[in-house]
């Protein structure tokens, strides 16, 4: 059995265009029985190797391509070639990969190397320092092979030679061999599989090394020959000499000795955990810890506590018989560490909330009694994996918990996972354009030719182009535009960089290179140089660290709120039927909330009106791709329009609190024990085998399932239709545990934003520092609640947000262009020597260095220095002489005085200072619609988006930027309308028929009032408008109540509702207007467009049409 022995692929990072699964099927096809990879010193791709190997009947060897120094040119590395022969042997290639990369410098030398070459065969390759000498018939070539076989032993060392060599060069070897009694191996010469992938690989090497390529034409035309050639005509070229012949079979000698295999395993390899004294083991331990905690959460309660004692006893058990009791008492550690520290934590996550044990060690703070949450969910004895237990960490915390686990396990046996970015779409066609040339205008016309993907959906080169002609048509431009759009497709997908991984980290019971290589990561601490699926299948202990900001958010809003709170308030205690709070929630008044941020869940929190937290959990649930199908049933039988029906009376329990749908897996479980005797257990393999789709395992458990429920006394044809309803409904159930973890956290987020607005307001602007449209929108939140909120001051604000006497107050770190250390110098001079007192006491106070007219013309713009009695235009003609006279003293300063001149009109001044901090704060003209805009829940320009429903009409107050008119093809006159609020910017279409009656009201400046509907076209949202007017005068015409019209059985006419609305428009007001229609039993609120006045006249006019009992005007208190 013959292999090529090196062979690099795409994981040596830019150097060869080659996977994995290409390798593997190539050799096949060319008739090779076992191949080795040998990536340049890493070994990301040896497990995959191996199992594509194994899985085409290969075998694989294992390999590195080693950069090592040279023995006599010591600076300078050369490629050495390791081959694993043992099980021993690739652990030291494990070893020596990670030596390799994480060296602080890259070099290795062969001294360092020598210690570990047990097991390991190394060939040194044609370009290494050894060849290079033997090539040019250096002198002392022979006391080099001496001082190289100190370090390697002779009977593993090989000298690498081929057919493809220069005659000279293959003579030479031979002879040095005859001279040495070195050993010969075959050692083909591939670069890369096929003949056309050499420019591919020249390209991708010019991308690594950011530089352009020359004559590409002719490069791409030349035919590369470093293949990998067929194995019959290898095997023939082997056969023209006698050392040829014995280098032949080396290589067959090396393979068949190579016997390396991989164990993979479900379950992880667990550290013990360090106990305490006089402990004895981990599960008295585990048991000691978990009902110590029960009974502290269980205190003062009045529930069943033997129910809680009886779970807990199941679970300690199935936790103990699964031999998880260290892997329960690591995650408590890690926890009971943040609550040491002060650190918040959240609710829990995933299947985990279902654990009691996980809640009395406070792992969780999810009761999974109350919520009905099921453990089998989380751990079933009869689906043996891993526990996975996830924890969320405010973002800002998450390098404490990280350098904690660093140093409790040491750093030989803690690593964060690495993860590989791999070339998309937009980066293979911006790199390619790079090293052929193109233009930074032309490359960034490629990029936006390709579409983004919706829903964060990948975008490939092959969807852009069967998108429409815009990519083609930009790439036709240029002369070699098919030719970067060949090699962009062939190198799409590769991996082109390595990170870590957001959340992962390893913990081993042993050093973690005893099972795979690593790498140096951040702060001093270890990469694993392999992904997570392939770390947890070596049987490592994967933990998730998740950095949540909502959590930041929620720590800081309860540190802001701290003197308002009543002693001893506990966020995770509160009441989740407090009435503001699911007020809130119903009043889809949700920004900044955790999960329940987009336009769309909004829209459906408005339509459900939720009334207690299980509504909340089940719109968190349904709100998904695929279990939204089920929302507009869920809201109509809720409100009673809709009967609820489930399939069997034994259900009813189960299914009442979701109207008879089925909105979690946890209820297929429970509906699988209830109605047929399964296990939970059983109906957890059930719900698993549904949600995956495995087949084979569906059709025992439906034969299990029905003949449980015979034995129970139902129907067999009942049963069956019982278990097609649940499997129709289990590809759509969602993880209850992690929807009721996920929703307690939120609520307790709404919570702190009903109760204390300020301190919310602070935290959440604070976390969106770096996103102006985003504090745009919380501004305006917060001035509609009535907050005072104040524009940076010089002697006032902090860094960030803060809220003083219920005022928030901007931090000076918003003011666009002022850097870190301008603030921080700032703000040590007022601490250490009070408020500055005048414009000229300020500019003299500060660091030379930071007298710089654009920096303090930023402070003007913002606000920031108002307070020194000067207007703006003052301010800023008078930095240039403040600056200069700060130069020569005080006595100068002193005497500069500011020429009286009158300030920037308003719309000016606010634009200078909307370019300064991203927002107006010292005045905007729809201030004063900020409370009609909450109360009748207008949609704001933020919440427009793509996901809008466009079959619902919005209806926004909004002021007029700009105005363009152009004509249609019919030549009628019609209008774009760019228009803003305190949140955003967008565009509204006014055509010919709505133009002629409100042109006259289109003037930039003016505030209206329009309802259409969504339109999202090329990435930009616009809004047509079917109604727009001028907005309410705020002076004259506030809403005074509501009118309620019925349309009955007798008056509900065609020409009735036609009467009706001619009534509507002639006496528009700003009192909304409800119908209800009796027919349908449904209630409709009307469109602003349609809304009245409150004139004695509409009474008179609509009792005829519709009966003077279905007419009622209900004033407001």
């Amino acid at each position: 059995m013959y292999a090529p022995l090196q062979i690099l692929s795409a994981y040596s990072l830019l150097k060869n265009p080659n996977t994995i699964p290409q390798i593997v099927a190539t050799a096949k096809a060319r008739h090779y029985e076992s191949i080795a990879l040998t990536d340049l010193n890493v070994m990301y791709g040896a497990v995959e190797f191996y199992r594509t190997a194994l899985e085409n009947n290969l075998k694989p060897l294992f390999g590195v391509t080693l950069e090592v120094n040279g023995l006599v040119n010591t600076a300078t590395t050369f490629p050495m070639i390791l081959i694993a022969e043992t099980q021993v042997g690739y652990q030291n290639l494990m070893w020596l990969s990670s030596a390799k990369m994480t060296a602080k410098t890259p070099d290795l030398t062969l001294a360092a190397l020598s210690e570990h070459l047990e097991g390991i065969n190394v060939i040194v390759p044609g370009d290494s320092e050894l060849s290079q000498f033997i090539a040019s018939a250096y002198d002392d070539v022979a006391q080099y092979w001496q001082t190289l076989t100190t370090y390697i032993a002779p009977a593993h060392l090989y000298l690498g030679i081929n057919p493809q060599m220069a005659p000279q060069i293959q003579t030479r070897l031979a002879e040095f061999q005859a001279a040495t009694q070195a050993q010969l191996i075959a050692l083909d010469d591939v670069a890369y599989l096929n003949a056309d992938d050499a420019f591919t690989t020249q390209v991708l090497k010019s991308i690594d090394a950011n530089v352009k390529l020359e004559g590409i034409k002719a490069l791409a035309q030349q035919s590369g020959t470093q293949i990998l050639q067929d194995y019959n005509q290898v095997k023939a070229a082997y056969q023209t000499s006698d050392f040829l012949k014995a280098a032949f079979l080396a290589n067959e000698a090396l393979v068949a000795r190579s016997q390396v295999t991989l164990t993979f395993s479900q379950t992880a390899a667990l550290p013990a955990f360090q106990l305490p004294a006089g402990m004895p083991d981990a599960g008295t331990y585990l048991k000691t810890l978990a009902e110590k905690g029960l009974a502290a959460r269980l205190q003062g309660l009045h529930v069943d506590q033997s129910r809680y004692q009886a779970r807990l006893a199941h679970e300690l058990a199935v936790i103990d018989q699964l031999g998880f009791n260290d892997y329960f008492l690591i995650v408590w550690d890690i926890v009971n560490f943040a609550y040491q520290n002060h650190i918040q934590l959240g609710a829990g996550r995933g299947s985990a909330a279902g654990s009691l044990v996980a809640y009395a060690l406070r792992i969780t703070d999810v009761d999974p009694l109350q919520f009905g949450l099921l453990f089998e969910r989380f751990l079933n004895a009869e689906r043996v994996q891993m526990p996975d237990i996830d924890i969320d960490w405010p973002d800002n915390k998450r390098d404490v918990v990280l350098k904690y686990l660093h140093d409790k396990y040491g750093q030989r046996n803690f690593a964060q996972i690495l993860t590989l970015g791999t070339l998309a779409a937009k980066q293979a066609l911006r790199d390619t354009a790079r090293v052929f040339g193109v233009s930074q205008q032309m490359m960034s016309r490629i990029s936006n030719a390709v579409p983004t993907g919706k829903q964060g959906r990948k975008v490939s080169i092959q969807d852009a182009l069967q998108a429409g002609d815009g990519l083609q048509k930009v790439l036709s431009e240029l002369d070699d535009g098919q030719l970067l759009l060949k090699v962009a497709q062939q190198i799409e997908g590769l991996p082109r960089n390595y990170s870590t991984h957001a959340a992962g980290v390893v913990l081993s019971a042993d050093t973690l290179v005893h099972t795979l290589p690593v790498q140096s990561g951040t702060d001093e601490r270890l990469l694993t140089q392999f992904e997570k699926d392939t770390v947890e299948a070596l049987g490592l202990l994967k933990i998730d660290v998740l950095g949540l900001s909502n959590l930041s958010i929620l720590a800081q809003t309860l540190y802001e709120a701290r003197q308002q709170l009543p002693e001893h308030f506990d966020i995770s205690r509160v009441p989740l039927d407090d009435a503001a709070t699911l007020a809130l929630y119903a009043k889809g008044d949700t920004n900044g909330i955790f999960q329940f941020e987009s336009a769309g869940i909004k829209h459906v929190l408005r339509q459900l009106q939720p009334a207690t937290f299980e509504h909340i959990v089940a719109v968190n649930s349904l709100y998904r791709p695929g279990p939204s199908r089920n929302i507009e049933s869920f809201i109509k039988r809720r409100h009673g329009l809709e009967p609820v029906t489930v399939p069997d009376a034994s259900l009813k329990t189960i299914l009442a609190p979701t109207f008879g749908i089925i909105v979690y897996q946890e209820q297929v479980m429970l509906v699988a024990e209830a109605y047929a005797g399964l296990t939970l257990g059983e109906a957890d393999v059930l719900r698993s085998a549904m949600s995956k789709k495995k087949l084979t395992q569906m059709a025992a458990m439906q034969e299990k399932f029905i003949n449980g429920a015979v034995a129970l006394g139902h129907d067999r044809q009942e049963a069956a239709q019982i278990f097609a309803y649940i499997d129709e409904f289990a590809n759509y159930g969602f993880n209850r545990s992690h929807a009721v973890a996920y929703s307690k956290l939120s609520f307790q987020l709404a919570y702190m934003k009903a109760h204390y607005p300020a301190a919310f307001f602070t935290a959440v602007l604070n976390a969106n520092l770096g996103s102006p449209e985003k504090v745009r929108l919380y501004v305006a939140e917060a001035k509609a609640r009535q907050l005072q909120v104040a524009a940076p001051h010089i002697n006032q604000s902090q860094r960030f947000w803060t809220v003083n006497q219920g005022v928030l107050q901007m931090g000076l770190n918003n003011i666009r262009g002022l850097r870190t250390d301008f603030v921080a110098a700032v703000l040590a001079e007022r601490t250490a020597n009070g408020p500055f007192q005048s414009i000229q006491s300020f500019v003299r106070r500060l660091p030379e260095k930071f007298r710089k007219r654009d920096t303090l013309r930023q402070l003007v713009y913002a606000g920031a220095l108002d307070k020194f009695g000067y207007n703006r235009m003052e301010l800023v003609t008078a930095l240039d002489d403040l600056i200069e006279a700060a130069s020569f003293g005080d006595l100068i300063l002193n005497e500069t005085k500011i020429k009286k001149m009158p300030d920037w009109d308003l719309t000016e001044k606010l634009a200078y200072e909307k370019e300064a901090i991203g927002v107006n704060l010292s005045g905007y003209p729809l201030d004063g619609y900020a409370s009609l805009i909450a109360d009748h829940n207008y949609q704001e320009i933020a919440d427009l988006t793509e996901k809008t429903d466009k079959k619902q009409p919005v209806t926004v107050i909004a002021l007029i930027d700009q105005v363009r008119t152009t004509r249609t093809k019919k030549g009628e006159e019609m209008a774009f309308v760019t228009v803003s609020d305190a949140t955003g910017t967008t565009s509204v279409t006014v055509f010919h028929q709505l133009y002629d009656k409100v042109k006259a009201d289109l003037k930039v400046g003016a505030i209206i009032q329009f309802t259409g509907r969504v339109d999202y076209y090329n990435g930009k949202i616009s809004v047509v408008a079917n109604h727009l007017s001028l907005a309410p005068d705020l002076t004259q015409s506030q809403q005074k109540g509501t009118w309620f019209l019925q349309f009955d059985t007798a008056h509900d006419t065609q020409e009735n509702r036609r009467d009706v609305i001619a009534v509507l428009k002639k006496y528009h007001g700003n009192n909304p207007v409800v119908i209800h229609w009796q027919n349908d039993q449904k209630n409709q609120q009307l469109a602003p467009a349609f809304w009245l006045s409150d004139e004695t006249a509409i009474m008179r006019e609509l009792a005829p049409l519709l009966g003077n009992d279905n007419v009622v005007f209900r004033r407001s208190h």
